[in-house]
């Protein structure tokens, strides 16, 4: 009797400690997606979605090591654009030995430092500050977005020669305030064009007393850079005091956000103008469009909760999407290279690796550049209805074909 119950628990020992396998009967490698799921949902569940199809395709056929095929696993960690909460999912996501980490990019002038112990990659699909990928100093780090500076560089290529007089508003968010730095760069050699530069709060849902500072100013436009409340509260208290200026903005304009909260004032959206990383490439429409037909079978349309006037339900393009998607498949292509899980193999081999992008585009990167888009790459949409399309006064942006966005 003695000598059974030892054999058992030996077996569950041996069950414990033995490499866990999954569902196919191959070992898992663990890709970590932290992003601020509780605080911004639908940048949370994007970046999950495209990690999580990227990963859907690789375990298609596995990823093999010598003799061992392994599953990617995605797990995800809520950041709550928290700097500290960040900081600690990037420090569980090592322990448990993860073998890259996606991130949305808050708190990661801390949490790369903790990654780069292992040298466990991280790869950055939203943050655009200059400071946030440096090859030399920050080997481990890696980014699939536009840059800031890429961004506001075409902002003021695209905006000054309009002669207008620019409201800058940015709120103090990691993003708003690594936008402001990029804005002030990009405008150093005109300043004559800014009107004023105001700094708000992240949280403040009233932004009428600045908007009515920035209308004394006599500005003849407003540049609102930061989360995407604090371009839907600087829209509606423009409007709600029957200023009727041009609004200009980042990436995060186009979140659904913004929408949401106007959709008791549809007209309110129009006009804006966004700049944002391309979404199709030369070779055409074809990529990003099977990209996202692949996107919905597996997850279902991503709808933005609004209708254009027609009536007809509007649908989000998968930007931050494809640019997970990209990394996660890039982490492949890296896990082959080396022929190992190590982390810091892993990081060392997407120096080397290359994968044809979901809009087509090649995504890579090397030794000396960690930047997986170009900052030539960036266009300018602007809303009506309720949909973006390209303007047509950008050379870049006319050439490009607008993307469906109602079912």
């Amino acid at each position: 009797m003695r000598r059974a119950a030892i054999l058992v628990g030996l077996a569950l020992l041996l069950a414990a400690c033995g490499d866990s396998k999954s569902a196919s009967g191959r070992r898992p490698l663990t890709i970590v997606v932290n992003a601020p799921f509780s605080r911004t949902p639908y940048l949370g569940r994007t970046i999950e979605n495209g990690a999580r199809l990227a990963a859907r395709e690789v375990d298609a056929n596995g990823v093999k090591i010598g003799d061992t095929v392994y599953d990617l696993r995605i797990d995800t960690a809520d950041s709550a654009l928290s700097p500290a909460r960040a900081v600690a999912n990037v420090r569980r996501a090592v322990g448990r030995h993860a073998v890259a980490i996606v991130d949305e990019g808050t708190g990661i002038d801390a949490s790369w430092r903790v990654a780069a112990a292992s040298g466990t990659p991280i790869g950055v699909v939203f943050e655009g500050g200059r400071d946030v990928v440096d090859p030399e100093t920050r080997p481990n780090v890696f980014r699939i977005a536009p840059t800031d500076h890429g961004l506001a560089f075409r902002l003021a290529e695209y905006l000054i020669p309009k002669r207008l007089k620019i409201a800058f508003v940015h709120d103090d968010s990691d993003y708003g305030s690594a936008g402001a730095q990029a804005v002030r760069s990009a405008w150093s050699g005109n300043p004559s064009s800014i009107a004023i530069d105001e700094t708000v709060p992240s949280d403040a849902l009233d932004l009428s007393a600045q908007m009515l500072r920035a209308r004394r100013a006599g500005a003849t436009a407003v540049l609102v850079w930061g989360r995407a409340a604090t371009i839907a509260s600087a829209i509606s208290a423009a409007r709600s005091a029957g200023w009727d200026v041009p609004f200009y903005g980042p990436p995060t304009a186009a979140d659904p956000f913004v929408r949401q909260q106007l959709a008791d004032h549809p007209q309110w959206v129009d006009g804006l103008t966004f700049a944002g990383g391309r979404l199709t490439a030369e070779v055409g429409t074809g990529p990003f469009l099977t990209f996202e037909q692949k996107l919905e079978g597996a997850y279902g349309a991503d709808r933005v909760g609004v209708r254009t006037s027609s009536g007809r339900p509007v649908i989000q393009p998968p930007e931050t999407a494809m640019y997970a998607y990209d990394f996660v498949n890039l982490v492949a292509a890296a896990l082959q290279k080396a022929q190992s899980t190590d982390p810091a193999k892993v990081s060392a081999a997407l120096d080397q690796v290359s994968v044809e992008g979901a809009n087509g585009d090649t995504r890579g990167f090397n030794e000396h550049n960690h930047e997986g888009v170009v900052d030539d790459d960036v266009y300018f949409a602007r809303f009506h209805d309720m949909t973006y399309a390209p303007v047509r006064d950008d050379p870049l942006s006319k050439t490009l074909p607008p993307v469906p966005q109602t079912r």
